[in-house]
């Protein structure tokens, strides 16, 4: 082979390489290349630290979309359910002497419960997960809201801060349990028979039903791993706050959504890196109108119309590659 030949090999490689990548990751390029242009604050590493420890709560629940969506389900429970965790939680903290070891297992078991109650009803009554899970953000949401009459629950004590607004090797606890969260979901897809289930169910559910699996098991396992993440998110939110709101998760789940579709996630395809990507999205382009000074009802409306043009284009090029 002659070396312009061999050259040319090569420029054909990167090009068939750069076609390849996903077209959020040239999205996030352009972002973060404008925005850093706009205002130099922007590349600042305490800006950076400061949207990632902000973002650690979306990242939490999107991985648990982010299952729930490779099984090829809709979970639009999530933010409702963080919010009924937090509010449980907030309120053994005020309210009674249980050790806060027990108090955090407790708030993991809360969001567990309703993952796995969602997972029922689409496995077992064949419920369609849309009308599921949104029946089931009505009723956490219910629940969060007679909890204390509408009213936050604060008075918290100091030591629950730790896990909202602590540090561990210079960077914020929130962090370091979004990155546990994304290693605990990228392993259980990729090298558990978990994950193997996972994909069979959004792939063809049909032929592992054929195969005499229990494919009704593993869709409420994958429901309830959605309603673990959302009790981690609980944990993080409340702390952070040190108070607990009967409305903070409120529109999170769309976010949530968006975020795993946006990255590429969808049913039998995608996965936990896909879904970082997608919150990266989000997280920089919110984070970058804010640094630019877009007035807040402005970013509200151009992060609303960019989630919807990203998650159309993306289910259009994900029907072209499925035909």
């Amino acid at each position: 082979m002659t070396t312009a030949s061999l050259g040319l090999s090569r420029r054909n490689t990167l090009r068939s390489s750069l076609r390849r990548l996903p077209p959020v990751i040239w999205a996030l390029l352009l972002m973060i290349i404008f925005f850093g242009v706009c205002q130099p604050r922007f590349f600042s590493l305490s800006n950076a630290i400061s949207m990632l420890c902000q973002g650690s709560i979306l990242m939490i629940l999107s991985l648990g979309v982010c299952v729930v969506t490779v099984a090829g389900g809709i979970d639009l429970s999530v933010g409702a359910v963080m919010t009924f965790s937090g509010m449980i939680m907030a309120w053994l903290l005020v309210n009674t002497s249980v050790p806060i070891a027990f108090i955090l297992l407790a708030t993991l078991l809360v969001g567990i419960a309703f993952g796995m109650l969602n997972g029922v009803f689409v496995s077992k009554m064949r419920i369609p997960s849309f009308i599921a899970t949104l029946g089931t953000q009505g009723i956490a949401l219910g629940l969060s809201l007679g909890m204390n009459k509408g009213y936050t629950i604060s008075g918290l004590p100091p030591a629950i801060g730790y896990f909202g607004n602590g540090t561990f090797l210079a960077l914020p606890i929130p962090i370091w349990l979004a990155v546990g969260a994304f290693l605990v979901t990228f392993v259980l897809l990729r090298f558990t028979p978990f994950g193997v289930y996972a994909y069979a169910i959004g792939g063809n559910e049909d032929a592992l039903a054929l195969a005499g699996k229990p494919s009704w098991l593993f869709k409420i396992f994958t429901f309830g791993y959605a309603g673990l993440m959302s009790g981690l998110a609980a944990i993080v939110v409340t702390a952070r706050s040190m108070a607990a709101q009967p409305t903070v998760g409120v529109g999170m789940e769309f976010e949530a959504f968006s975020a795993a579709v946006l990255g590429g996630v969808f049913a039998g395809r995608g996965g936990a890196g896909e879904t970082v990507l997608g919150v990266l999205f989000i997280l920089i382009l919110r984070n970058g109108l804010n640094v630019v000074g877009v007035p807040t009802y402005y970013q509200l409306a151009i992060i609303g119309m960019t989630l919807i043009v990203g998650m159309a284009l993306s289910m259009v090029l994900e029907r072209r590659l499925r035909r």
